[in-house]
């Protein structure tokens, strides 16, 4: 069977218990004994997806506009107005 992903022909048959547990399909190699893995193509989509998206930024409203310092990661700008604003800590 050929793998349709990479294109690998190899001694390959549909895992039914895997498809049994979670509802999805996966080829089997049976001469390693273990799920087929496409090489090469996991480094290729994290790659990919590194330089097309970037972490998003957003800007503390209260702070000073001018500053870079004002743009911080999405996830801790609650924490950032609390302590830096309100004076929770």
């Amino acid at each position: 069977m050929i793998c349709k992903k990479c294109g690998i022909d190899g001694n390959f048959t549909w895992d039914q218990q895997h498809n049994e547990n979670t509802g999805k399909w996966r080829l089997y190699d049976l001469n390693m004994e273990r799920p087929h893995d496409c090489p090469g193509m996991k480094v290729e989509e994290a790659s990919s997806l590194e330089t097309t998206m970037p972490k998003p930024r957003v800007k503390c409203p209260q702070c000073d506009p001018l500053k870079d310092s004002a743009w911080m990661e999405r996830e801790k700008l609650q924490h950032h107005v609390r302590t830096a604003h309100f004076g929770f800590w």
